[in-house]
């Protein structure tokens, strides 16, 4: 007997529900709780998401049962004149793996650059997950770049030493350490 086949159909914004569900599975499979991923996906973001005109999903099935989805933006990126797609998200559940399935969303993603007259392609892969990596080296992905990534408070301190953006308050806080120094030289002599 054989199996049915796989089949890969874009995902409409105001009918989300399999990428959801899917998105969801692999947030949890990535090591947030149920309870997160949930919450996140019930207040619309996804939702939200996919409204973007840069933004397409696609998701894979057989028999109605959704078995893993990819999730694309296209834009220029920096100086380049050029729009290249990115492969922002891709996930297939662990039952479904090596049978096709991210095969069939990948010929979807050349399809959409096609379609976009693409001529790049660019995959989103975190850097510790060793199976992705390969497997997306397997297909002819190299490495371009090293994305390293931070928060907007973490390199404020790093860079401002602490500091606020403002000269202002910084003006005021090294007048009050010179004032608290003084006083204190005082109060000890």
């Amino acid at each position: 007997m054989s199996r049915a086949p796989i089949v890969v159909h874009p995902v409409s914004p105001d009918r989300p529900d399999a990428l959801v569900g899917l998105w969801v599975a692999g947030r949890v499979e990535q090591g947030a709780s149920l309870e997160a991923a949930s919450r996140y996906a019930a207040d619309g973001r996804i939702a939200s998401a996919l409204a973007r005109s840069e933004v397409h999903a696609f998701v894979a099935t057989r028999d109605d049962v959704p078995l893993g989805y990819v999730v694309l933006i296209d834009r220029i990126f920096g100086l380049s004149d050029t729009t290249e797609l990115a492969i922002d998200q891709l996930y297939v559940t662990k039952e479904a793996r090596r049978q096709g399935v991210a095969r069939q969303l990948l010929t979807a993603v050349v399809a959409q650059a096609e379609r976009m007259g693409s001529e790049r392609i660019i995959s989103n892969v975190p850097a510790q997950d060793r199976e992705a990596n390969r497997y997306f080296a397997r297909l002819g992905f190299g490495s371009a770049v090293t994305r390293r990534v931070t928060t907007t408070a973490q390199l404020r301190r790093k860079v401002l030493g602490g500091a606020d953006v403002s000269t202002f308050e910084n003006v005021l806080r090294r007048r009050r350490t010179l004032r608290a120094q003084r006083s204190a030289r005082s109060a000890s002599a």
